[in-house]
């Protein structure tokens, strides 16, 4: 059945440290914060910050009158769209009441209606409703134009108001990374429609993205950003997703004369046209951003922003010359147990901790904890407490800290090890979890998502980093295997983990202290992330087992639920997803009548080069889903442009109780 959105309750609203009796749901969250929308009266002009706040407010646009900004904020926990009145001042008004993600929004050039993005239907599409900045409109009152299972974004008015320009995704095959191909990437196109979203036509056919299109103001001719002539090649910074050579290109309005227009080497994002000029981000380092234009011609590249603050995705105003667009704003950025890579901010995603509230799941709403991280964070089983790597030039740290990053405690120290720091191909510290009783701590070494060969191995240590030992290593005589992705039993004398010692990426069991390994699964394929039922007698797992390869011969992975028999015997095997993409990391709920997990089933919500090009973001899907394993009926729970994944369902935390 399909997923369905659960509401986020503003009634109840736990803390970082108190969770107010709630269960608790705990994920990975690469996501950047402190994003603020700023103001420029004209080209060359100095910025006035007009949002802000530690979270995340972007993509914003004028209305035609110069009245109104109207932009993207998560300051909910879901991306909604608000709108600001630069007369009056005042804080922002909510414009779309829902429970779903609405962004990239477009003003008709008459002020009379908007188009926006929204994953309410499941997967991104564009929405037209009318522009009504005094109200709050249900998004019941808007059109789904596009209504498509691929992802529509950016969409952009014709001047004479009868056509929108957007990109999409739909006629080119997802497949998998040819450097990381457990990561899946997309590649998108320029179209047009009517205002009914009837007569479609496809503008651009090339490889790779061609996105965010604007028109010229006569409508002759559409500006767009495109990566035909990118070169294919490992990325050039610890953005691991960054592909770089994207270039600004033009065509006329039915899609002939395509040409390049930016000068050879010259990055190029997100087109806007003010005063006679195309505006775009581009940079100057890997991680440098600012705005520059060129004359419609492609001459006179010239910077129009100064400083060091970084902006993107210009929005200018043709009438008045004013234009939009967000940057870092100027609030002390926090690094306690973040990655560097991932920019500076708090642990905690800002705006959260909330609730979701859904009468099925136990106690009716769970709080959730968006953590800033990637792959080495371990929520502590009965205390709003975790074990984090922290991860820099010179190495990774592991870390105890509280939900809210504060009371950060060093635990021990590995140099040369992490996703900065490992040019020697040492690899990682990932997959940390506690046992259930949160007196034992188990994590992996070596290379994140490797072959059979590459090294990495299971550890077990004490919660304040005493006593480790690596516990692989020891049980099979030092050859290279890839051996990771460990849970402790809820009895607390087993450990499940995945191998490659028999040559494929299989399940097998093994006492605490690494001996009496027995093989649970067995087959070519690849078995990973497993995790204990809370009774013990079962398995959730990912796996690709029963995937069809794609045009790059990868297999995505789903979720299956393994019985264990008392004496650790394997039984039946089950699959409890099936969905289009990739779905793992599987988690029980404290009952055990339900898993989270992660899953692209969403496919992705904006265009894949103006996030990852910005941020950490190897994977832009990934959303979090609760599924009630007696009837499959599932809850999805975020709805963002980030990769949301590695979740745990922890029951309601104890704030009283003392660490260690």
């Amino acid at each position: 059945m399909p997923p369905r959105t659960a509401p986020i309750s503003s009634k109840r609203f736990p803390s970082a440290q108190d969770s107010c009796g709630l269960q608790r749901l705990v994920w990975q969250s690469l996501k950047p914060t402190n994003w603020s929308i700023y103001y420029f009266a004209g080209l060359q002009a100095a910025p006035r910050q007009i949002t802000s706040g530690p979270g995340l407010d972007y993509d914003a646009v004028l209305s035609p009158d110069g009245h109104w900004v109207v932009f993207t904020s998560e300051r909910s926990g879901i991306p909604h769209l608000y709108a600001l009145n630069l007369r009056q001042g005042g804080d922002p008004r909510l414009l779309i009441d829902s429970d779903s993600m609405e962004d990239q929004a477009a003003i008709s050039p008459d002020g009379r209606m908007m188009a926006f993005m929204s994953d309410h239907s499941g997967s991104a599409n564009l929405y037209l409703a009318p522009f009504d900045p005094a109200t709050t409109q249900p998004l019941g009152r808007a059109v789904n134009l596009t209504n498509h299972s691929s992802g529509n974004f950016r969409p952009a008015f014709s001047p004479d108001g009868k056509w929108i320009a957007f990109s999409s995704d739909r006629d080119r095959p997802v497949a998998s990374n040819p450097f990381f191909p457990f990561v899946r990437q997309r590649e998108g196109e320029i179209y047009v429609m009517d205002l009914e979203g009837k007569n479609l036509r496809r503008l651009t056919n090339s490889q790779n993205w061609n996105g965010s299109p604007v028109w010229s103001p006569d409508g002759s001719t559409i500006y767009f950003y495109s990566g035909r002539n990118r070169e294919t090649a490992p990325p050039q910074s610890p953005i691991l997703s960054q592909k770089g050579g994207f270039e600004l290109w033009r065509m006329n309005a039915d899609g002939s004369g395509q040409r390049r227009i930016t000068p050879a080497g010259t990055e190029a994002l997100s087109p806007t046209v003010a005063d006679g000029r195309i505006v775009f981000a581009t940079r100057s380092t890997w991680k440098d951003w600012h705005l520059a234009s060129v004359n419609p011609d492609g001459s006179d590249l010239r910077r129009e922003t100064h400083g060091e603050i970084n902006y993107w995705n210009p929005c200018c105003n043709s009438r008045t010359g004013a234009m939009v667009a967000h940057g870092v704003g100027p609030i002390a950025g926090e690094t306690q147990a973040v990655e560097e890579i991932l920019g500076p901010g708090p642990l905690l995603s800002p705006d959260f901790p909330i609730a979701l509230a859904a009468p099925e799941i136990p106690g009716g709403a769970l709080a959730l904890y968006p953590m800033r991280h990637t792959s080495g964070l371990a929520p502590h089983p009965h205390r709003n407490e975790v074990i984090v790597t922290i991860e820099d030039a010179k190495g990774t740290t592991l870390a105890h800290a509280n939900f809210d990053g504060t009371n950060q405690t060093g635990l021990f120290f590995l140099p040369g090890v992490g996703i900065i720091a490992s040019e020697d191909h040492r690899g990682r510290v990932f997959d940390v979890k506690y046992s259930g009783d949160g007196e034992l701590v188990t994590f992996t070494e070596g290379v994140f998502s490797g072959e059979q060969g590459d090294r990495a191995d299971v550890w077990r240590m004490r919660p304040d980093g005493s006593g480790r030992v690596n516990l692989t290593q020891l049980s099979r005589l030092g050859s290279r295997v890839n051996e990771g992705m460990s849970t402790i039993s809820p009895c607390g004398k087993r450990i499940v983990f995945r191998s490659t010692r028999r040559g494929f990426f299989n399940l097998y069991l093994m006492d605490l202290d690494g001996a009496n390994v027995r093989r649970l699964t067995n087959g070519e394929w690849r078995d990973n992330f497993p995790v204990f039922s809370p009774a013990g007698d079962e398995i959730a797992f990912s796996s690709n087992r029963d995937a069809i390869p794609d045009q790059s011969g990868y297999r995505t992975f789903d979720n299956y639920i393994l019985r264990i028999g008392p004496d650790g015997s394997p039984g039946e095997i089950r699959r409890v997803t099936n969905t289009s993409g990739q779905t793992s990391h599987p988690y029980f709920s404290p009952d055990g009548n339900w898993i989270c997990y992660t899953s692209e089933r969403g496919g992705i919500n904006d265009e894949e080069p103006v996030v990852q090009e910005v941020v950490f973001a190897p994977q832009m899907y990934g959303d979090i889903y609760l599924q009630r394993l007696s009837d499959g009926m599932t809850i999805r729970v975020t709805h963002n442009k980030w990769e949301d994944g590695t979740v745990f369902w922890l029951p309601a935390g104890d704030p009283a109780e003392k660490r260690f």
